[in-house]
């Protein structure tokens, strides 16, 4: 490991002002000079608030440590020995192993290090003592496998000797475990005596949290795991709390923003529209109306979000709005992500609203009639207008926006709408979502936005089955669909679209699956292709002869994922199934189960890594959009399944939003409660390490 040395700069550097400030530069404290300071900016650490908010990612508890004679195969061991041999292992190829022979003065074992035959050479040099961590297992007697391991100077035997737990830190090249603890320490000795306590008393009582100060001592240098964690969660909550009281003001910010204009609520429009549901709504649907009519009743604009699994029933819910934005003499604009998507909307909402008087008109890149559109959206002649991002161009024009509905909302970026957004005067905002999240980072994420969960399915739809077929069944995978063709059942074909950019590529890649198939075990059946080359006019031709039952089986790319309602289509197979993400693959299953019938979906190509496998897996077991939603969450984080690096998410210290989802929820409750007019002790947030500031530390 390649350490700088001490230059005259360091030196120079030692003498910290007995009055500083968090956002100090590192050079402030003993050690540092500009050269590790440029290393410590590697680990986004720039200034002493970054010091002292660079936790340890594990600990070395050094109270227990195992004498190597006593290590025994399957155990989970800690052991502090010293390097007798060492030596470089070839497999074959490119690959070896490091085989690190140990000493204790008890015993000794070996430790292997799979792939990293380099160490042996470059690291481990007889004579080095060192700590590790690792399980006990078997080569030629027991061996610690690819073990955790970090070298001791005399000043760290002199911390295990004296049975203390040592922080682990995340590091870069250059920064030794040592050297960060030093580091540290120092920050923590000029910094915590200065700290301010954020958070009220009397909340610090009621949930039995440390003190900022002990909490920062306890989880840089815990005299027991017990510590360590107790001070991790104050410092988690903190967080969060911060978090959720900003939300919490810019909610209140926005309730106080004046509605431009007034609703009829409960009008001729919205009583026949009621009355001729031929069904009864669920009990979750009737909620959602609810909810929605009490907000466009109320004195500021609606921004609600309506989450729901995928065939929930959140079209008519919302259609509700569009009903009472009609009897107040407004206009609605509805946005979905996909031409194919707008154009079910539009078609679906025309056979509802036009019984009431209602014109709805489409507008999208390569409608028909668009001009004609334009033009009724502008005029007014027309209550409802649908369509994709050709609704928050500048040609598009409103006469009366009073409601804007946008369906599948992570599918827009911020900008985008907001510009729809402003093409009316401060309209109510519906957006929808088949995404379903934990309530808790629902209510984080769309912080700004009231939340109305629709967690019940209409009746009469039945569960979809779904199975993995491995590559050995396939052809009987394809018999079964011929067969169940002949009597009647559609069904869908989807293979994934590799990268958008390849999009012609992966369009001859259906082309050749469907020649292939149409040629052998579907031969006779009729088959059509939908994909995202096809222009707007061939794929709503496609879509009607599916629908009209005039296409037997549907080749398709994932245009199908959302918005294709054909209830007799009761087969599914999804080709190359791991290669999609866990929420795609629920929602692409959406598309079968829209009937009474049974239905399934079949998924097939062998997974490739552990992650596709636990999806395919995963899928099979669950048809809860929520499971499903948290499994993928877990897999690949909120980040790039939410956006939450757009909503400034992204930069937690302490927190993670999947692991402390009930530290999540407690922390919003004590916001609404802290950020309320008659709360009196609201502690002083505004101080918190998680808050960047300028501000000098003074003593309290």
């Amino acid at each position: 490991m390649n350490v700088p040395p001490e230059t005259p700069e360091d030196a120079e550097s030692t003498a910290a002002s007995p009055a500083i400030a968090l956002e100090d530069g590192v050079e402030v404290l003993p050690g540092i000079g500009p050269g590790r300071a440029a290393l410590l900016a590697r680990l986004s650490i720039s200034n002493v608030r970054d010091l002292l908010l660079h936790f340890p990612r594990a600990y070395r508890d050094c109270r227990e440590l195992t004498p190597l004679a006593d290590v025994q195969p399957g155990e989970q061991v800690s052991v502090v020995a010293e390097i007798t041999a060492s030596r470089q292992v070839r497999l074959g190829g490119r690959t070896s192993l490091a085989l690190v022979s140990l000493s204790d003065g008890t015993g000794a074992v070996q430790a292997s290090f799979f792939g990293r035959g380099f160490l042996a050479k470059s690291a481990f040099v007889p004579g080095r003592t060192a700590f590790f961590s690792g399980r006990v297992g078997q080569y030629n007697g027991p061996c610690l496998s690819s073990p955790e391991y970090e070298f001791l100077e005399e000043e760290d035997l002199q911390s295990l000797r004296q049975g203390r737990i040592l922080p682990a830190y995340p590091l870069t090249e250059g920064v030794t475990q040592r050297m960060m603890r030093k580091w540290v320490r120092a920050a923590l000795d000029v910094a915590a005596p200065l700290l301010r306590e954020p958070l009220p008393g009397e909340l610090l009582r009621r949930m039995g949290l440390p003190g900022l100060a002990e909490a920062l001592r306890r989880v840089h240098a815990p005299d027991t795991p017990e510590e360590a964690a107790d001070a991790r969660r104050r410092l988690i909550f903190e967080e969060l709390l911060v978090l959720q009281t900003d939300i919490q003001r810019q909610k209140r910010l926005l309730r106080q923003e004046d509605r431009a204009h007034t609703n009829r609520v409960g009008g001729e429009l919205f009583r026949r529209f009621q009355a001729g549901i031929p069904f009864a709504l669920t009990a979750a649907q009737q909620r959602a109306v609810e909810d929605i009519v009490r907000d466009m009743a109320g004195p500021s604009p609606m921004l609600r979000l309506l989450q729901g699994d995928v065939g929930s029933g959140k079209t008519l819910v919302a259609l509700h709005a569009a009903v009472i934005a009609a009897d107040g003499g407004h206009q609605t604009a509805l946005m979905a992500p996909t031409e194919l998507l707008a154009a079910q909307h539009a078609l679906v909402l025309d056979g509802l609203l036009a019984p009431l008087g209602l014109r709805t008109v489409l507008i999208t890149g390569g409608a028909e009639g668009r001009g004609e559109a334009l033009r009724a959206a502008a005029s007014g002649a027309a209550q409802v207008v649908v369509g994709t991002h050709a609704l928050f161009q500048e040609q598009a024009a409103f006469h009366r926006l009073g409601l804007v509905i946008i369906d599948e909302q992570h599918r827009f970026g911020v900008a985008q709408r907001e510009l729809l957004v402003r093409k009316g005067p401060r309209p109510d905002v519906l957006q929808m979502s088949a995404t379903p999240i934990p309530r808790s980072l629902a209510l984080t994420v769309f912080g700004r936005m009231d939340l109305t969960v629709m967690d019940e399915l209409p009746p009469g739809r039945t569960p979809v089955t779904t199975r993995y077929i491995p590559q050995g069944k396939v052809s009987a995978c394809y018999d079964h669909v011929r067969k169940q063709a002949e009597k009647g059942v559609q069904a869908y074909i989807v293979c994934p679209l590799i990268e958008e950019s390849a999009a012609k590529q992966d369009t001859r890649a259906l082309l050749r699956h469907f020649e292939e198939l149409s040629a052998g075990p579907l031969a006779g059946l009729s088959a059509g292709i939908l994909h995202g080359r096809l222009s707007a006019p061939e794929k709503a031709a496609v879509m009607r002869a599916f629908k009209q039952g005039e296409i037997q089986v549907l080749f398709s790319t994932t245009v199908v994922e959302v918005g294709i309602d054909v209830p007799n289509a009761t087969l599914m197979v999804i080709e190359n199934a791991s290669e999609f993400g866990l929420t795609q693959l629920h929602q692409l299953r959406g598309r079968v189960g829209r009937g009474t019938q049974p239905s399934f979906c079949f998924l097939l190509g062998k997974p490739k890594t552990a992650e596709g496998r636990e999806r395919v897996e995963t899928l099979c077991k669950s048809t809860s959009g929520f499971d499903i939603a948290e499994a993928d969450l877990r897999m690949r984080g909120p980040g790039e399944l939410l956006g939450v690096r757009q909503a400034g998410l992204s930069d937690l210290r302490a927190a993670d939003l999947i692991r402390d989802a009930r530290l999540l929820d407690a922390a919003r409750r004590e916001a609404e409660r802290l950020t309320a007019p008659d709360c009196a002790d609201t502690g002083d947030l505004a101080r918190s390490l998680f808050r960047p500031q300028n501000d000098d530390i003074t003593p309290a």
